[in-house]
């Protein structure tokens, strides 16, 4: 059921439920194929869905540490698929749901999350400043955000790499 459902409300918080109430399943392949399902919820579902599968995504992020390596990577690595939701999310979505997707965020393969303390020389242009910042990684070539207009919309950046 859990990786052939469609996305359904009622399946995605019985996986929610069932994760919550049985700490053993979180490390099982079982769980694993569920993310598919819980990342599409993210993509497509309504809020009280998409409330039900950060849920479950939290529970699962927070028994990587203790399961064994090869499930807590796989899982992580299934999870990553929702990178573009949890950062449209953190942007968007209601505040409760911002705390869970920043931390999904920080600990998912492919993403990195800066957070931007202050900004220096920012001008005033009729009211509003284009923003933006600016990231090198390595050798890699430098990257940047779109032009915000406030600095609390640079307040979380998150770069894809």
């Amino acid at each position: 059921m859990w990786a052939t459902a469609s996305v359904n409300e009622d399946v995605v918080k019985a996986i929610t439920i069932m994760l919550g109430n049985f700490g053993r399943l979180r490390a099982t392949d079982e769980a694993t194929q569920s993310i598919p399902q819980l990342v599409g919820a993210l993509k497509a579902g309504n809020e009280p869905a998409q409330e039900a599968a950060l849920d479950a995504l939290y529970l699962l992020q927070e028994a990587w540490s203790s399961s064994p390596a090869e499930i807590g990577k796989a899982q992580a690595m299934a999870a990553a698929e929702a990178i573009p939701v949890l950062q449209l999310l953190m942007r968007e979505g209601p505040p409760h749901f911002q705390e869970k997707a920043d931390c999904l965020l920080q600990c998912l393969p492919g993403s990195l999350v800066v957070t931007v303390k202050q900004g220096h020389n920012l001008k005033l242009s009729m009211g509003s400043t284009n923003a933006f910042c600016k990231i090198t990684l390595g050798n890699g070539p430098p990257r940047q955000t779109k032009a915000c207009f406030s600095l609390s919309d640079l307040m979380h950046l998150s770069v894809v790499t």
